[in-house]
């Protein structure tokens, strides 16, 4: 089963990737719709696809946004110049952009999960079409989307964790009428995220409440991760293009780990390994966590009514990214965010459980002793077993 991950900068694409990412998706600066994420330059876009297939790892760019008349305009350039650069499928919602992709190129098509498709007359129908992997709405269940694959003929790909629209598969007009910005076409301010305040009729003697009731927790279905795979679905998919690369190197590892367990291990087991890997998905900052649809309908248990910034927090932050390994003595660490002498680091391997690395002496390039790490510095922290170049380090900050 392929795990796919978030890539929303060439470096979080990196960390996905060394992290055990089987496949990343990213957008290029329009057609997509994270217009607020970083998203790729043509010249980034072809590193990051030699990055990704040398290590063995997939491409996938989206298109996924409604387009207009205009829009189309240079959409058959950009088409080209993805299958110039050997990108391994494009990510679709609209019909229009469909076909100009068939016309184009001959680069697979992934139906995108705006495109809502939930069940399998549909699913056979965009086969039809040419579809080769549908991505199912997030309101079918893992059993749901089993039936489907094994009845339709096609690659099924499902989100298993990260956050949760509460529009019907993503089809949302909030931030349209709130901001002005289309949520179908890369604009969403995500203001279902914000507390709204309900005004009762002046007849009405219930008191004004004040309550996130448009938001959702987010997906976490590492628990039901031996339930995906015996159902054969085919590729599993991080949200997250937005976030951080600590994000991304957390939960791709914990996914990749399980993965890995279950293609070596009996599942009978499964549960201890679970709590194992479980707890490492609460040293990212998240919303509370749901299985949504997974198992059964998403009901108003799936609802966070806490505020738009009512992450928990998961008591570490990024402190940064090892840039470079001398022998056995020191590794440098590109800082990130502020550390002391004193403070607790975690490195996190790419295929094992965290480092630690007690921070008691920390030194410039030139070997002086300081008593700070300070952002965008360079700074030597003596050498572990098992860190290696580009591994992220976390601080502990409770």
């Amino acid at each position: 089963m392929e795990l796919l991950a978030p890539a929303g900068n060439l470096q979080k694409l990196k960390s996905a990737v060394l992290y055990g990412a089987d496949a990343v998706y990213l957008a290029g600066p329009r057609f997509g719709l994270r217009g607020a994420s970083d998203n790729f330059s043509d010249h980034e876009l072809q590193q990051s696809v030699e990055f990704a297939h040398s290590r063995n790892c997939k491409v996938y760019v989206t298109l996924n946004a409604f387009l207009h008349e205009s829009d189309m305009v240079s959409l058959p350039e950009y088409v080209e110049f993805l299958a110039e650069c050997k990108v391994d499928a494009v990510i679709v919602a609209d019909l229009g952009v469909m076909s100009v992709v068939q016309e184009r190129s001959e680069i697979p098509i992934h139906l995108s999960t705006q495109a809502s498709c939930l069940n399998l007359e549909s699913a056979k129908a965009w086969k039809d079409l040419g579809v080769k992997r549908i991505i199912l709405g997030r309101e079918v269940s893992i059993d749901q989307a089993a039936r489907i694959r094994k009845e339709s003929g096609l690659e099924v790909e499902m989100f298993i964790h990260g956050a949760m629209c509460m529009a019907f598969s993503g089809n949302c007009t909030i931030s349209n009428y709130t901001a002005g910005r289309d949520s179908n076409r890369g604009g969403c301010i995500q203001s279902c995220r914000f507390s709204y305040q309900i005004q009762p009729d002046a007849q009405d003697s219930v008191p004004q409440q004040i309550s996130s009731f448009m938001s959702s927790k987010d997906l976490n279905g590492l628990r039901l991760l031996p339930n995906f795979v015996e159902a054969g679905i085919d590729s599993i998919k991080i949200e997250g293009r937005m976030k951080s690369a600590l994000y991304a190197a957390t939960t791709v590892s914990v996914y990749s780990r399980g993965l890995r367990f279950l293609e070596s291990e009996k599942p009978g087991v499964w549960e201890h390994t679970f709590s194992e890997l479980a707890p490492e998905l609460e040293k990212i900052p998240h919303r509370d966590y749901t299985e949504a649809s997974l198992e059964n309908a998403a009901e108003e248990q799936s609802i966070f009514y806490g505020n738009r910034d009512g992450r928990s927090q998961s008591g570490y932050e990024m402190a940064g990214r090892v840039l470079e390994v001398s022998g056995d003595k020191h590794f440098i660490l590109e800082v990130q965010n502020p550390f002391q002498s004193g403070h607790e680091l975690e490195v996190l391997e790419f295929s094992g459980s965290p480092v630690g690395v007690p921070v008691n002496k920390i030194k410039n390039l030139s070997g002086e002793e300081l008593q700070q790490a300070l952002p965008n510095r360079l700074v030597l922290l003596p050498f572990q077993q098992g860190i290696e170049a580009m591994n992220v380090v976390r601080r502990k900050t409770a």
